[in-house]
């Protein structure tokens, strides 16, 4: 089925809009994007080498993109110079400092986050209803917004005391990240759906609700996705999915998700998400794997047998060669690749064509073989030729010239 949102086409199941399923949802009337790409590359375990400067610049563009809060860690590498370079970027979005409770000195860098320009202070793994209202205290002095996060060990009781002191105390919302013992790194959709749900039935008032999750068995965007469509009001992702535990949610996966398969807006600019998917990937050397979903370099590829075999056909009928959005709409395009794996002599044949070549049976095969004895001596991945080089062999060929590559 197709729909049509503003200017973007998607082709997505009619099984999405059945009313079983869609009784099943529960979004709330606002969902936004919290993201921790600056935190992310904070953390060692990124493996990136940004800059002060270059995480300003990252903070900057993700701001233009349409987040809705920049999280920095306080206490880690460059956090209080990226949180003072950000303040003065005049941003959109609010700009949130992290400090753990366990951390000694977690009032100083309350003040200190508080001085360098943040407009809100999230605390991190409270012990018990003191914490929660002692930073409080300290954020309001400093006239500054204040949250919290669950990243350590609780139970349900625990969670539940803990959200209603910070309900009394002003908490504007409530982040809670999958490594504390109700999830373990390991909850299920179905096992996310059920606390927030238990959480909105068993706390009247409770705030925005924020979810951080891993990746630990690739499910990270899966398990955001259905927290939020119990309820949860923002996921807490990573552009590139980048973070330990096997990366973060991945802000870019998300928001397509969101936007195509269940029509909700989140305020993301998607044209933007390769661009600033690149500025990441260049200013901390850690790379975009090339089939990576939405923002790899090969992520809309389609095999040039495949869109040669459709090339004529009805777009209704068309299954290899198309996809469920526009590349373009979330700022990318489709790779046509070649291989001597399943092609066969009517693709060639086609491609000539559509190069307005002159060919017989025997430039074909030619082209064949001349296609087997380049790839059979490349050595890296991926192993395959780009249209570009596909075209400059059937030139090569047709045309008689010489077969370097």
């Amino acid at each position: 089925m197709k729909t049509t949102k503003g200017d973007r086409n998607y082709r997505i199941s009619e099984y999405n809009d059945i009313p079983e399923v869609r009784q099943t949802l529960n979004f709330p009337e606002e969902v936004y994007i919290v993201d921790s790409t600056i935190r992310s590359l904070q953390s060692g375990a990124s493996g990136g080498h940004c800059t002060a400067r270059d995480l300003v610049d990252i903070g900057i563009a993700l701001d233009a993109l349409g987040v809705r809060e920049l999280i920095v860690n306080l206490t880690w590498k460059y956090g209080i110079e990226v949180c003072e370079g950000l303040a003065k970027a005049n941003l959109r979005c609010k700009l949130v400092g992290v400090v753990p409770f366990y951390n000694p000195v977690w009032q100083k860098v309350i003040d200190q986050g508080a001085m360098a320009g943040v407009d809100e202070i999230c605390v991190s793994s409270a012990a018990n209803g003191e914490q929660i209202e002692l930073a409080a205290e300290l954020c309001h002095k400093n006239g500054k917004g204040i949250s919290h996060e669950f990243a350590k060990l609780y139970s349900y009781p625990q969670v539940i005391d803990l959200c209603k002191k910070g309900i009394r105390c002003g908490y504007q919302s409530q982040s809670f990240h999958d490594s504390f013992s109700l999830f373990r790194f390991a909850i299920t959709p179905e096992g996310i759906k059920y606390f927030i749900s238990s959480l909105r039935r068993d706390i009247p008032g409770m705030p925005p609700i924020h979810v951080h999750f891993s990746n630990l068995f690739g499910h990270a965007t899966m398990v955001a996705v259905a927290a939020l469509a119990a309820g949860a009001n923002a996921p807490d992702v990573s552009m590139n999915g980048i973070g330990h535990h096997s990366g973060h949610t991945p802000l870019e996966e998300v928001v397509a998700v969101l936007e195509c398969l269940y029509g909700v807006n989140t305020g993301i600019n998607l044209k933007c998400l390769r661009d600033v998917s690149r500025l990441v990937q260049e200013r901390s050397g850690i790379p975009v794997p090339i089939s990576k979903p939405i923002t790899g370099d090969y992520a809309f590829l389609i095999d040039g047998h495949f869109r040669a075999n459709e090339a004529n056909l009805p777009e209704e009928q068309k299954y290899h060669a198309l996809f469920p959005f526009l590349p373009a709409q979330v700022g990318s395009q489709e790779r046509v690749i070649w291989s001597d794996k399943q092609i066969l002599p009517q693709s060639i044949r086609w491609k000539l064509s559509s190069m307005e070549l002159p060919f017989d049976d025997q430039h074909v095969d030619r082209i064949l073989n001349r296609m087997g004895e380049i790839l059979r001596e490349k050595p890296l991945y991926p192993n395959w030729l780009t249209d570009a080089e596909f075209e400059e062999i059937c030139r090569e060929v047709v045309l008689d010239h010489s077969f370097s590559p």
